[in-house]
């Protein structure tokens, strides 16, 4: 999809990747719809951007509360081209039967139904029309979990899985969709000492040190959506365990659980 001139409705877009992301899509020449909970946020980052930046409050755990940004959207741009669902939160560190069961059901109304609630009030229209791209913000953690960090790791698992399925559904309607791996970058999130950002026992000044700015996200976002590439991994470094895992798991395909057993269904992946 070339970028110049179109529009793009950005979750989570008061700061952080969010942030990165319009300011990349600016650089090419689009214009940006921020919405985020915190409509302060989303001003403060509106006015970095300038006129082409329109600055909205949203739930993404509300379809009600879409369906208002929508509608405002949809009155000062006239349609959406770009999805970036990119609202989330991270969580502490613990063990997952200590977990409290409200965490756990806040974690997944923000991370994976509110990831639901946007496709389904964008996905048709794209559909409709044609075209359009969705990126749907996952995380190095929905691809390597990790002990005392389950519940995040489950959500953003959850994305992955929801993206790669609707990729299937939306590519012969000419709508890309991809996902995004993000790992430590600067926000608000990862800079909160509560949240576990705080790996292991890596001195905290160490991992602030060590942040990717969030603009740098966004450009490879703005790539991925020009290539219409399935995923968006910006920190290589995580390579050999990922690789390490998926081994593990290929390596436990062998033969059938029942004798003779031959299934007649057919496996795809996202390309």
């Amino acid at each position: 999809m070339q970028l110049e001139g179109k529009i793009a409705f950005i979750t989570g877009g008061g700061g952080g990747i969010g942030g990165g992301i319009a300011e990349a899509f600016v650089e090419k020449g689009m214009h940006i719809v921020l919405a985020d909970i915190e409509i302060t946020f989303a001003r403060e980052q509106a006015a970095k951007i300038g006129e082409r930046a329109l600055p909205l409050a949203l739930d993404v755990t509300s379809l009600k509360s879409w369906a208002a940004a929508r509608e405002t959207a949809l009155a000062r741009f006239g349609r959406i081209d770009v999805l970036c669902n990119n609202a989330g939160i991270a969580t502490p560190r613990m063990p997952l039967d200590q977990f409290p069961p409200d965490e756990f059901a806040r974690v997944m109304a923000i991370n994976v139904t509110g990831v639901y609630n946007g496709i389904v009030t964008f996905a048709g229209e794209m559909r409709e029309r044609g075209n359009g791209h969705i990126v749907n913000t996952s995380s190095v953690n929905g691809l390597n979990p990790f002990g005392t960090f389950a519940a995040y790791s489950a959500s953003k698992f959850a994305v992955l899985g929801m993206s790669d399925a609707l990729r299937q559904e939306l590519g012969p309607h000419g709508v890309g969709v991809s996902t995004l791996f993000p790992g430590l970058t600067r926000s608000r999130m990862s800079l909160d000492p509560s949240v576990g950002a705080d790996i292991g026992k890596i001195p905290r000044e160490v991992l602030e040190a060590n942040m990717m700015q969030p603009i740098w996200l966004g450009r490879a976002v703005a790539r991925a959506i020009e290539n219409n590439d399935p995923y968006v991994i910006t920190h290589p470094d995580y390579k050999p365990t990922t690789e390490a895992r998926f081994r593990t798991i290929i390596d436990a395909f062998g033969e059938p659980a029942q004798p003779g057993y031959k299934t007649g269904g057919s496996a795809t992946i996202a390309k």
